[in-house]
């Protein structure tokens, strides 16, 4: 897979039309990636990421998960910002379900936290209000070595400290 951070551009383009997202992006993508929840999840992405320096864009923006071998846009990967003071940051992510369960998901959280480890100031990455029935998240947290740390009414949370 690849991951490509969408602009804030991009994000806007993809709201008003994935049709022409695709074109911008020269890349087949599913109808379906911004329906539903995603929808509302991407508009308060483009809220936050108006209000913060464009240096800190891929923080805050989604990447697009692009599956090569099949040359299409299926899911999307990013942090809810930039770390913390702390040094945490939560991810989320999701993928069409008909690339679910084959692995795609766990190579983007793979190459997601290997990219945010990068920064120093990262130290850690979290997951929370992870449903305790969602075995393909769970699956993939897991795969990747995160740790569950707890849960609440919201649902499990789950953790990832940077190897020193």
């Amino acid at each position: 897979i690849t991951l490509v951070p969408l602009t804030l551009a991009q994000l806007e383009m993809g709201l008003r039309s994935i049709k022409e997202l695709a074109i911008d992006l020269d890349i087949s993508l599913v109808e379906t990636l911004m329906d539903g929840a995603v929808e509302r999840a991407v508009m308060m992405k483009i809220e936050k990421m108006g209000a913060v320096p464009v240096v800190l864009h891929n923080w805050y923006t989604y990447w697009l998960i692009v599956i090569t071998a099949e040359d299409i846009g299926a899911g999307l990967i990013g942090f809810k910002g930039s770390p913390n003071d702390a040094g945490e940051v939560e991810i989320g992510y999701g993928i069409h379900p008909v690339f679910q369960g084959l692995g795609y998901t766990t190579e983007a959280v793979q190459q997601l936290t290997t990219w945010a480890f990068a920064y120093p100031g990262c130290k850690a990455i979290t997951a929370t209000g992870v449903l305790p029935d969602n075995y393909p998240s769970l699956k993939v947290l897991i795969k990747t070595g995160f740790i569950e740390t707890g849960s609440d009414a919201a649902g499990l949370s789950f953790r990832k400290e940077r190897s020193i």
